[in-house]
């Protein structure tokens, strides 16, 4: 992690995963391609993701919580594949990443009940 402190690259959220002989990290960073090209040059072993829109941001809170969250998505057979803790928080709320087995799907669906999506802009703008 030190060589994205390095460059300056903000780290929003975080993933990891025993995995039996390694370890699995999953990041979110404000730029993903910088992010790669610094750790392949520091030898890590990296498996990109097919594409940046595979993911999708929320907040939750004490009103927006994950049992809503699960439910609006279980509803309609959208399953979440999985998560990050996030590094972005506002006024008592936190923001959960979430990779989803619908993206677009998803999105619209919590956008109908109420939930806040958030863009890229927005969690640069929200991270301190």
């Amino acid at each position: 992690m030190s060589k994205l402190d390095e460059n300056k690259l903000k780290v929003f959220a975080l993933s990891i995963a025993d995995a039996g002989e390694f370890g699995l990290v999953r990041l979110i960073t404000d730029e993903p391609q910088k992010a790669a090209k610094f750790l392949e040059d520091a030898d890590f072993n990296l498996a990109k993701s097919r594409k940046n829109t595979e993911v999708t941001a929320i907040f939750i809170s004490a009103k927006e919580t994950l049992s809503k969250i699960t439910k609006v998505l279980g509803d309609v057979g959208i399953n979440i594949e999985y998560a990050y803790s996030s590094a972005i928080h506002v006024e008592g709320k936190v923001a959960l990443i979430l990779r989803t087995s619908n993206i677009e799907k998803a999105e619209q669906m919590l956008t109908d009940n109420g939930v806040a999506v958030l863009s890229l802009a927005e969690m640069k703008k929200y991270f301190q």
